[in-house]
């Protein structure tokens, strides 16, 4: 038991020493764009050609032209993702089989291959040394219903169990080393829906991986009850130039009395007889090897603490440069904010590869080589999930032990502790918290909402709410899926093309000014449960484009049938995209109805001659009765069924692009509200003895989808919005937050005269000193137009 307790403490040391110099301080908070993405931006904002209809601020749908280049598609060049990298954490990508044994399974037509990649989870599984421990939505991943959707709840474990089964029934690691004379059968019996030749033929192909090999080996040793199995933890192969793992670099036999000879170095003891699982932590190397044997089946490792960078000689940077202290900070926000200025100087480099940079490098599309990974299907939706929660799991635990960041207290609160006895910091704010600088977390989503309402106070009420949608069949999707490959299968591609269609749309309002000239905006990305994702805009036009009175909603908004003769490529694509439903009484089991049997989108709508305003709502666009009817989904529509669209944007883009004109401030706040909502989640609190794990309580009830594991894992941001909005902040005297370290004295901390600055003593003590902060009598909100506040420096500076 003392020898337990000393490992796992050696082991957590080692862990808590690596993780801090392994994680990108920038990617603690904010997810920046991959360094061979940020290297060719510009290619993936393709600018428009002369040849995209050139349209204004006076666009009206009733003049438009079918002369839109039907030809035309977004570009979305993939030769960005080259193979060329700053960054790479390894040279090349093993093929995933040795010969052709295996490899038809993934790539061929025959209903043999068909049945392997239906049911590829379940052959995963049954030849996995670790089982997987997780919550996953089942009516989503229902074979024959739907899209098939990899979709999680709270966290993902792998766990070992004992080298010997208690009841006779293997499972996982068991079966390769126990009653191996009956492993196929054995193996049959862990499903019905699998086949007895493909099990075959995988057992041969993993015959060659150095688990297998050693467990089977296991059969010819004398006493093994006195013995237990050592998997080791820390890789010795080279990430950087690709070595596979041999037997004895993968496990070792160890008997009791030598145990002490292994204590310093991280490992996973199996013994023979035991009840208990052991679960397998996600920076181990051999993380990913031992769940995955379909993937990794030569075992390769996965990412694990301490990969070196190859750096390119012709890089130059300083070893020895200063870093910022945390000592002068009084707030995470300011330790950021110097970082992040030291980055940009070029004064500090990674050396070590990071959890993200090396996944991002092996989802890769490369011209010059296949990235087998990305075509097992179904699989591959699992595994991009583990490594997404992987990420993120460290992420939060890097909050989790660094709670002292984000330790604080009233300054008075401070000063009364002090007068009571007290002199530990660590006695101050015992509560578990995750900040606001996690990306996704419910303070960084309320955060956006409120950073939202203030563009609203400074600008006004948003003009146009715009959704985008992603097209699974969009042309630069196709050309990038093998015949075998479905579309919700390659989440990585799927993001990295909607990704590139919302910068185009963003340059569309922002730059070629279609709804005209714009004051503020904001978008958000939303991650549907079955199906891709898609973008929220907010658009705030200035004064002179603001939409007024219904004439003006004319120009930009259309909610009827175009001509089929006169615009026929507009017409098939409102036809595609653009038709609701049917719902009510024509499909009562569709999506959209509620619990009384209406549609919530209230639909089909009334028909209407003109648009009007509408009361507490979006406008009532012109709906004529012409007696048209469109064959869809074995239905007949009509106009009242037409969901509202752009006709430039819909033929552009080609995917359901819902614009609406936002008439009414009473449905600002509810549209706010909606895009900042955040991530899927199921309602519990974890409190226990009056604490408070606002981490955990993240941790266990978030959803997670393949779509948004691609998108976070690339570092694509969930939003943006322009222009920046300031975090002001309020307080009476002595009453401002003062962030401190719990191993540092309460008389430590209020010597300190920085605690005392804030924004708002700063702007005080401006108005008082500064010669232009009195010229111009700015109120507090228009301070940050004309001045820049330096955390570090806890100053306001001239813009």
């Amino acid at each position: 038991m003392l020898l337990q307790r000393r490992t796992k403490e050696l082991e957590r040391q080692k862990w808590n020493s690596s993780i801090k110099s392994t994680i990108d301080p920038d990617e603690k908070v904010i997810y920046q764009c991959y360094p061979m993405i940020r290297k060719h931006i510009a290619l993936i904002i393709r600018e428009p050609s002369s040849a995209d209809v050139q349209v204004g601020s006076n666009h009206d749908v009733n003049t438009f032209s079918s002369s839109f280049d039907k030809g035309k598609n977004v570009a979305h060049p993939f030769s960005v993702f080259e193979r060329g990298s700053t960054s790479r954490a390894s040279k090349g990508q093993q093929n995933l089989f040795p010969d052709a044994t295996g490899k038809d399974l993934y790539t061929g037509n025959t209903e043999e291959a068909k049945h392997f990649r239906t049911y590829i989870r379940a052959y995963n599984n049954m030849f996995a040394f670790t089982s997987l421990g997780v919550t996953n939505d089942k009516d989503l991943a229902r074979r024959y219903h739907g899209i098939y959707t990899f979709r999680v709840q709270g966290q993902m474990y792998h766990f070992i169990p004992g080298l010997l089964p208690f009841d006779k029934k293997g499972k996982n690691m068991q079966l390769y080393f126990y009653d191996n004379e009956n492993e196929l059968a054995n193996r049959m019996a862990c499903s019905r829906n699998i086949n007895e030749s493909i099990v075959k033929r995988l057992m041969h192909v993993l015959s060659i991986n150095p688990y297998s090999i050693f467990l089977k080996s296991l059969t010819n040793v004398p006493k093994l009850s006195d013995c237990y199995i050592a998997l080791k933890c820390e890789p010795k192969s080279d990430q950087r130039v690709y070595n596979l793992p041999t037997t004895t670099e993968v496990a070792g036999i160890w008997v009791h009395d030598n145990a002490v000879d292994i204590v310093s170095t991280p490992h996973i003891r199996i013994y023979t007889h035991s009840d208990k699982t052991q679960s397998v932590n996600y920076y181990y190397g051999c993380y990913d090897a031992l769940q995955y044997p379909l993937l990794f089946p030569y075992s390769q490792n996965g990412w694990h603490c301490g990969i070196k960078k190859i750096v390119r000689t012709d890089q130059h940077y300083c070893k020895n440069e200063e870093l910022p202290s945390v000592k002068n900070m009084c707030s995470i926000d300011g330790f950021l904010d110097m970082e992040a200025q030291t980055k940009e100087k070029g004064k500090r480099k990674k050396e070590i590869v990071s959890c993200r940079e090396y996944y991002c490098y092996k989802f890769q599309i490369r011209e010059d080589e296949k990235n087998e990974v990305l075509h097992c299907g179904r699989l591959f939706q699992q595994f991009i999930v583990d490594v997404f929660i992987k990420l993120e799991t460290q992420r939060l635990d890097f909050y989790f032990f660094n709670q002292d960041l984000f330790r604080m207290d009233v300054l008075q609160g401070l000063i009364n502790f002090l007068k009571l006895g007290e002199t530990e910091a660590s006695k101050i704010g015992k509560k578990t918290f995750l900040p606001v600088t996690f990306i996704g977390g419910p303070r960084d989503m309320r955060r956006r909402y409120m950073d939202a309402i203030a563009l609203v106070q400074r600008f006004g009420k948003p003009d146009i709410f715009l959704t985008m949608t992603c097209n699974p069949s969009w042309p630069e999707i196709k050309q990038h899926l093998l015949s075998t490959d479905e579309t919700q299968n390659r989440p990585d591609l799927v993001s990295r093309v909607f990704r590139g269609k919302v910068e185009e749309l963003k340059a569309d309002i922002l730059k070629k000014n279609i709804f005209g000239k714009v004051a503020a905006f904001m978008y958000t990305i939303e991650f549907q449960k079955r199906g891709p994702p898609h973008a929220h805009f907010l658009i705030i036009l200035t004064c002179e484009y603001k939409l007024l009175a219904p004439e003006s909603y004319d120009k930009f908004v259309c909610a009827e049938l175009p001509d089929c003769n006169t615009e026929e490529h507009l017409y098939s694509r409102v036809l595609q995209h653009m038709m609701h439903g049917p719902c009510v009484d024509l499909n009562p089991t569709n999506s959209c109805m509620g619990k009384r049997g209406l549609c919530k989108f209230n639909y089909p709508k009334d028909f209407a001659e003109q648009t009007s305003k509408g009361k507490n709502s979006y406008p009532i666009y012109r709906r004529r009765s012409t007696g048209k009817l469109v064959h869809i989904r074995e239905q007949y529509l009509n106009n009242s069924w037409d969901v509202p669209y752009n006709p430039y944007l819909l033929c552009k883009f080609d995917c359901h692009m819902n614009i609406e004109v936002c008439s009414d401030i009473k449905v600002v706040k509810y549209i706010y509200k909606y895009i900042c909502k955040g991530h899927d989640k199921i309602a519990f609190c974890i409190h226990n003895n009056n604490e408070i794990d606002e981490i955990k309580e993240y941790r266990s009830a978030r959803w997670v989808t393949p779509p948004e594991a691609a998108w976070r894992l690339f570092g694509f941001p969930i939003s943006e919005m322009t222009p920046t909005v300031y975090h002001l902040q309020l307080h009476s005297e002595g009453q401002q937050f003062v962030s401190f370290k719990s191993s540092e004295t309460v008389n430590r901390i209020l010597n300190n005269p920085m605690i005392r600055k804030t924004m708002l003593t700063e702007f005080f003590a401006m108005n008082r000193t500064n010669e232009h902060a009195i010229a111009m009598q700015l109120l507090y909100k228009e301070f940050p137009e004309h001045f820049v506040w330096s955390p570090g420096y806890r100053t306001w500076t001239r813009r």
